[in-house]
């Protein structure tokens, strides 16, 4: 009967719950051994050290900012003589572009109001700018000379990427072997036989050492018949290395 079934039930309830906490228990010890291992393998002994290398390079690639200032009572009125401008200054340019020799892009382009004293607009001012960049500045230099209504409002020296590429490569070298002899170094003064590398980290950097000329814009009748003068400067190139290593 049914009431003499619930002792038979209880002590089978029993048993299964018994039989649940030595389950649980047993898991349990087995994560433990096993978070065990794992922090008994964790690496001691590591080292974090940097290196870094840099080197002057002379600028060899040149950027000729020119621009047009037009002013009007309408704003597609400037809008318009902005692009007669620059339109002509293309047709003009465009028979000189070889790739990394001379090139040839658009700059900005901008038509603002200018304000009275009442807050009302008076007129309308813009802005346009045609950028000649690459290896040939006598060529570059030269070219800007003879863009009409075009006037040079900024210069600017920096390395071409092949000349930067080199560099950073020849310092690459370099501070790969001022890591390595640092961590041997500091090996031996921590008293450890040899070191197993964990990570390095490289990155590189380019400052211009050169100074940038920027040029007030003056409304030119005709084009000037003499090249602007410039002169590079150089640029230093900088490898920097980060890293740690596991001694042993």
């Amino acid at each position: 009967s049914l009431h003499d079934a619930l002792p038979i039930l209880k002590s089978v309830r029993l048993a299964l719950t018994a039989l649940g906490l030595v389950s649980a228990l047993t898991l349990s010890h087995a994560q433990s051994e096993v978070s065990g291992t794992s922090h008994a393998n964790v690496p001691h002994q590591v080292l974090h050290l940097s290196a870094s290398a840099q080197t002057e390079v002379q600028q060899d690639w040149l950027v000729m900012t020119l621009a047009v200032q037009k002013e009007g009572l309408q704003a597609p009125g400037v809008q318009k003589q902005l692009n007669a401008v620059v339109a002509a200054a293309l047709a003009v340019a465009a028979p000189s572009i070889k790739s990394g020799v001379l090139e040839l892009s658009t700059g900005s382009m901008n038509v603002s109001p200018r304000y009275g004293r009442d807050g009302k607009i008076t007129a309308w001012q813009g802005v346009a700018q045609v950028v000649l960049q690459g290896k040939d500045a006598e060529q570059i230099t030269s070219l800007a000379s003879k863009l009409q209504d075009l006037t040079v409002s900024q210069i600017d020296w920096k390395l071409s990427a092949e000349q930067r590429k080199e560099a950073e490569t020849r310092m690459q070298a370099e501070a790969v072997a001022g890591f390595k002899n640092k961590a041997r170094t500091l090996t031996q003064q921590f008293g450890f036989a040899d070191y197993t590398l964990k990570e390095v980290r490289v990155g590189g950097q380019e400052t211009n050492e050169g100074v940038m000329q920027r040029m007030a814009m003056v409304q030119m009748d005709a084009p000037s018949t003499s090249p602007v003068p410039t002169l590079p400067g150089k640029s230093r190139v900088v490898v920097n290395m980060t890293g740690s290593i596991q001694l042993r």
